[in-house]
């Protein structure tokens, strides 16, 4: 008999701790609505606006490059959050130019949002970078040869400098100019403004998305916000 209640009170020790760990996982699964971190990149709206800060330019010591952090989507798993004061936004030049009236879940924060609603915008969201990415790719690849030509054209520069052709001075100006002129030819690319397209029909259909699931005193707010907020299109 007393071996008998030494087995029942081992197996309650063994027990009851998975059962109350049991009961912690499913409250916390219950809960999950509440865990959405809205200072996520993914909250961030990636536009047009973006693509054009992403284009690094060619100086005496680097080559003219579109941002890797951008057109590899590489911020949206490199940090949790994406606040201002982040130390990981220095150091990038696309990030430190980032607009953070553009980061939707700074003002999602403000709204009395429902449990159902935090998991919509979620989702939303989650489409949105879903079909950015491959936009964001494609301006990169679309504009790949003209970035090229730059470089080929910054190399004669500075060997130019090196030989004592022009001054340090005169490579400045030359590269300036260089830098102007291949944005602008970015800028008016067909292929360019076909993606700008693209990306503003999906910011668009973002922001149409997002009022439609808002209660009306919450879309009073969402219209004067999103109002607020530059439009590349």
């Amino acid at each position: 008999m007393k071996r008998f209640r030494s087995l029942l009170f081992i197996t309650a020790l063994i027990t009851l701790p998975l059962i109350y760990f049991t009961a912690c996982s499913n409250k916390d699964q219950v809960n999950e609505p509440n865990q959405i971190n809205f200072d996520s990149p993914q909250f961030a709206v990636i536009d047009y606006f973006d693509a054009q800060n992403a284009i690094e330019d060619a100086t005496l010591d680097k080559d003219m490059a579109i941002n890797s952090d951008f057109t590899g989507y590489k911020f949206m798993n490199s940090m949790s959050n994406l606040t201002p004061g982040n130390p990981m936004l220095r150091g990038n030049p696309w990030l430190e130019k980032f607009d953070f009236g553009k980061h939707l879940g700074l003002f999602f924060k403000r709204l009395n949002l429902s449990d159902d609603q935090k998991i919509q915008l979620r989702n939303l969201m989650t489409k949105f970078h879903e079909d950015m990415k491959p936009l964001v790719q494609q301006f990169r690849d679309a504009n790949a040869d003209i970035i090229k030509a730059a470089n080929e054209a910054r190399k004669l520069i500075v060997e130019d400098l090196k030989a004592g052709t022009i001054t340090r001075q005169e490579a400045a100006a030359k590269l300036k100019a260089l830098n102007e002129e291949t944005r602008d030819k970015i800028k008016n690319n067909p292929a360019t403004q076909t993606i700008k397209e693209s990306m503003c029909a999906l910011r668009t259909t973002l922001f149409n998305d997002i009022a439609a699931i808002l209660t009306p005193d919450q879309l009073t707010k969402w219209n004067d916000f999103s109002s607020k907020i530059p439009n590349p299109c």
